[in-house]
């Protein structure tokens, strides 16, 4: 929970630095700056907010402009603390973006002395006047009771409220919520929804998770184009989840036209952030000497890493190379061990081979009750071989 609050505090404060304040009511010498900071002139930029304080001393939108830059460390050295100080006289005067960069700020502590408290009356401030940051941010100070009582159904009423709004970081909570059931009834078609939005804002986190729910119609029906589409996308703005789904697609031919040698540069780069499914991916190159040479001691490292790190595909591919001794040594009890990890993952595949080897007694006590068991959990997941096996098995008890 700690860590997760530092992450989000983290890109709060990330997006401060990166994107300028909205624009309301901006003077003639602040569209100019806006402008020059557009064009990375930021120098140009501090000059032109400073010519609009001189102009109108009580312009709260120049006062943010400044503390962004001072943010950022832009066309001057960075400073938390004179952000603040800029922050804080723009925020007096009601500039909603400004109270939502002081609420930040006063929830992680830079620049200023942390203050839950204070936070959360600066974001509640900012929020009311519609800022959708501030309102994702508040609905957060809710979740964590921060500064505020813990209220679950308050922090997602701002949570909505702030994804309706266009921010995407409650767009991609609210998906995620919907996805897991958390708070929220399970819905994978709301997840969709709220992954499309911040994808279609341009977000490549949710441009992943979208391609991936149209890879495996969850949510969504099936769509090979629209996941590769999605993938590409996620991918060319540094995604590295993205780097391996875009290559699978790429490798097989899925919604794309197949290119063995663009498949292998991008499973290469997903590998080399240790992303799973890249890592395994490389293992299929190795394995078939398709972009890389055909090399089986790498492979099958590939395919080890992966399944170490959790990854179904690659626990699946060491089962059935120790069950049949192609590749790997030829163990009946490690097979089944590895079976039995991705079982538990959820994997109706390895469920099926898991009551199957329960069934005939290799690798694993002779038990046809544990062999029902696992057939059954695999057919309730829509599995048409554990089904017609069940009929079987039945016929024995």
């Amino acid at each position: 929970m700690k860590r997760r609050l530092r992450i989000l505090l983290a890109a709060v404060l990330l997006l401060l630095s990166l994107f300028p304040s909205p624009a309301v009511a901006e003077s003639a010498k602040v569209r100019q700056g806006v402008k020059q900071i557009a064009a990375r002139q930021y120098k140009k930029a501090m000059k032109s907010f400073r010519a609009a304080l001189k102009a109108d001393p009580n312009d709260a939108e120049a006062m943010t402009r400044i503390g962004d830059l001072h943010a950022s460390g832009e066309g001057v050295p960075r400073s938390d603390e004179e952000a603040v100080r800029w922050y804080a006289k723009a925020a007096a005067l009601g500039h909603a973006g400004a109270r939502f960069a002081l609420a930040a700020r006063y929830a992680s502590g830079r620049g200023v002395g942390k203050d839950p408290a204070a936070a959360a009356e600066w974001c509640r401030l900012a929020a009311d006047q519609g800022h959708p940051g501030a309102q994702s941010l508040l609905g957060f100070l809710y979740e964590q009771g921060m500064g505020v009582p813990r209220d679950e159904a308050e922090s997602l009423a701002w949570y909505r409220k702030a994804a309706e709004g266009g921010d995407v970081a409650a767009q991609k909570l609210l998906a995620w919520r919907h996805l897991e059931g958390n708070g929220v009834p399970k819905d994978p078609a709301a997840a969709a929804m709220w992954y499309r939005k911040a994808a279609e804002a341009g977000d490549p986190d949710a441009q992943a998770r979208l391609a991936g729910m149209y890879r495996d119609g969850i949510g969504v029906p099936r769509d090979a184009v629209a996941s590769a589409g999605w993938y590409a996308r996620a991918a060319r703005g540094g995604n590295a989840e993205a780097f391996a789904g875009y290559g699978r697609a790429l490798l097989y031919g899925h919604g794309v036209a197949q290119n063995e040698s663009a498949a292998a540069d991008w499973i290469r780069k997903a590998a080399e952030r240790s992303v799973p499914e890249g890592i395994f991916l490389r293992g299929v190159l190795y394995a078939y000497g398709r972009g890389e040479p055909k090399d089986d001691v790498e492979a099958l490292d590939g395919y080890r890493r992966a399944a170490e790190e959790g990854y179904v595909d690659g626990q699946l591919q060491i089962a059935g190379m120790h069950l049949t001794g192609r590749g790997a040594p030829l163990s009946d009890n490690t097979a089944a061990a590895w079976y039995l990890r991705a079982a538990e993952a959820g994997s109706p595949d390895a469920q099926v081979m898991l009551g199957w080897m329960h069934e005939v007694g290799r690798g694993v006590p002779k038990d046809l009750g544990e062999s029902v068991r696992w057939f059954r959990l695999a057919a309730a997941q829509g599995n048409t071989v554990a089904r017609d096996h069940l009929k079987y098995l039945e016929t024995l008890r």
